[in-house]
């Protein structure tokens, strides 16, 4: 594999066990809550982070970096890893230039370093030190500084040139909205220019989605969960996962086998015949007929409308609910929406709906709306806290 392959375990100081890949030119991020573990796993990349017991191994490309059966353990000086930190980490004492080219290897001449900083915008600015520099400069001086350990050097032979990985450590999150919206796109960019794996730490999950190719799913220490933002998200592998992605609507239920290639969930009730709400699920074959599970709704894919509306295309599997609007919260163009069953006032259902939509409904906090629900919006997994959801 071109990319970079991950797998360690460790006790001490702190528990980890992680495994993943990132292929070259892709994006990976680790994703999960403050403590999870997913800077230590940034570190032990990067050879900073290398507790006594740590056992696995560390590839990049044809290049083990850390192999602990064969006695393998490169130093951080012999890793071509280009770290960027959350808080920029630059000396305050030198110029942007300088700062750079401090991390350059050999094969980097002095004009190669500014024709790197004028790729990143920063050919005007590369005599500034720090402290004459916005944060959004600085987090590109020190993008630029990661780089110059990871690309291949301008004046190395091609036969020498060593692979390396671009580690990102949340550097985002100390700057405004409006810088880091244009970080994301100069990141974008230079994904088309450099073919290194990247992995980005982040406990954010908008950023996740929109950045990565994959996310992995980080808890105390164990990537849970490794797959496209959009799946993942959607289709967590179990309750805690699902905790984690932000999921807000997650359930209890029983699981019932209908017709062929379709299941009943029952929310409420131990069969579909006295179950107060039966929902339609797609019947994947992978959880047995009269089985508890539980379950999420994906509120992105739940059409709200007036009670009573009628409309002229409906989904055929769709599961139609009357609910009661219990309460709007308004935050901004967005408002956090409670709903109550109408057949379960003990449960509530949480959207994110738009002025716009609640404009259209009419609707404010006391009144009706039914909500369609498709089977795709459902997403059930069996009653553990390890194995795969379906």
């Amino acid at each position: 594999m071109h990319g970079l392959q991950v797998q360690l375990q460790s006790n001490s100081p702190i528990r980890l066990e992680a495994e993943f890949d990132c292929g070259a030119g892709e994006l990976v991020a680790l994703v999960g809550p403050s403590g999870s573990g997913k800077t230590s796993m940034l570190r032990a990349i990067a050879g900073l982070w290398t507790p006594p017991d740590m056992q696995g191994h560390i590839r990049v490309a044809a290049q083990d970096w850390l192999n602990t059966a064969a006695g393998v353990q490169l130093t951080p000086q012999q890793r071509r890893a280009g770290l960027v930190f959350q808080h920029y980490a630059l000396f305050p004492h030198m110029t942007a230039l300088a700062n750079v080219a401090l991390a350059a290897g050999p094969g980097w001449s002095e004009a190669d370093v500014q024709a790197l900083l004028s790729r990143l915008g920063l050919a005007t600015l590369a005599e500034r030190r720090p402290a004459h520099l916005s944060g959004g400069q600085q987090q590109r001086v020190a993008l630029a500084r990661a780089l110059v350990r990871v690309m291949p050097e301008p004046q190395a032979p091609v036969s020498q040139a060593l692979a390396g990985v671009l580690l990102l450590d949340e550097p985002f999150s100390a700057v405004d909205a409006p810088t880091r919206q244009t970080l994301y796109r100069e990141l974008a960019a230079l994904r088309q220019k450099v073919t290194v794996p990247m992995v980005l730490v982040t406990h954010d999950l908008a950023e996740a989605r929109r950045l990565a190719d994959r996310v992995v799913i980080v808890d105390a220490g164990q990537t849970l969960q490794i797959g496209a933002p959009a799946r993942v998200f959607a289709s967590p592998r179990n309750a805690r996962v699902a905790e984690l992605v932000g999921i807000q609507n997650h359930f209890a239920g029983r699981f019932f086998k209908d017709s062929q290639g379709w299941g009943r969930l029952c929310w409420t009730g131990s069969d579909p015949l006295d179950a107060k709400i039966a929902l339609k699920v797609v019947d994947k074959n992978k959880i047995d007929d009269d089985t508890p599970v539980t379950w999420v709704l994906n509120g992105e894919q739940v059409d709200v409308m007036a009670d009573g509306a009628v409309l002229e295309v409906v989904e055929a599997e769709a599961t139609r609910l009357r609910c009661r609007l219990a309460e709007v919260l308004l935050l901004g163009e967005i408002s956090l929406c409670t709903l109550v069953p109408e057949d379960l006032p003990d449960q509530c259902i949480t959207l994110n709906l738009t002025t716009r939509v609640l404009d259209r409904l009419q609707a404010a906090a006391g009144a009706w709306v039914q909500l369609l629900i498709a089977p795709g919006a459902l997403h059930i997994m069996p009653v553990r806290e390890v194995g795969d959801g379906v």
